[in-house]
């Protein structure tokens, strides 16, 4: 029993760390930010988060990967994302201010390939187009997505458009709302409302 709780008390004092990291990680970046910092910020000496986490290497990447195991939730059993689910997603962001900073420096600072974060970064942009494409690829071959367009296309533009708004929504939180402009440009890709795909996605 004792161990058990030593072990539930060790996995609480990482979440706070993590916790902690986050919003510091998102506001000075990965080079700005200070270990000595986060320690403070969530009340424990600079050796203890050490031992969770010896380099700050580590525990950014700590951080964004606990940051991203819900995104990768919305894949679906076969590895596609829903457009939709995109959509849900950036509503579900408006509460996490702090979340889309750390992803906007995060991964502005990580495409140099020096960047602890490069190659996750890069991964999970990998992951995302592909997820995201495949289930495109369905509209494609009805004839649905608009002229020029292909699944792998359609996809980046719908990224970048989440990832560019959701810039601009730090900036003015209160006149930049992401899930409604992202339901008006998947509109304009995809020829057919979002839950008609669906029924051709499952069928």
């Amino acid at each position: 029993m004792a161990r058990t709780g030593h072990y539930a008390k060790g996995l609480a004092k990482r979440e706070a760390i993590l916790d902690a990291a986050l919003p510091v990680f998102g506001s000075a970046g990965f080079h700005g930010a200070s270990l000595r910092e986060i320690a403070r910020q969530c009340g424990v000496s600079h050796q203890s988060l050490m031992h969770y986490f010896p380099t700050k290497d580590e525990l950014l990447l700590a951080v964004l990967r606990r940051r991203d195991e819900r995104l990768r939730r919305h894949f679906d059993d076969d590895g596609g994302m829903r457009v939709a689910e995109l959509v849900d997603l950036a509503e579900d962001n408006v509460g996490m201010p702090g979340v889309i900073q750390l992803f906007n420096t995060a991964s502005a600072e990580a495409t140099s390939p020096e960047h602890p974060a490069h190659d996750y970064y890069a991964d999970l942009y990998e992951k995302i187009v592909a997820s995201t494409s495949r289930y495109l690829a369905v509209a494609a071959s009805h004839g649905l997505l608009a002229p020029g367009y292909t699944a792998e296309t359609a996809a980046r533009v719908v990224l970048a458009v989440q990832d560019g708004l959701q810039l601009q929504w730090l900036y003015a939180p209160d006149s930049v709302h992401v899930a409604e402009l992202m339901r008006l440009v998947i509109a304009s890709v995809v020829s057919v409302p979002l839950e008609r795909l669906d029924e051709l996605v499952v069928q």
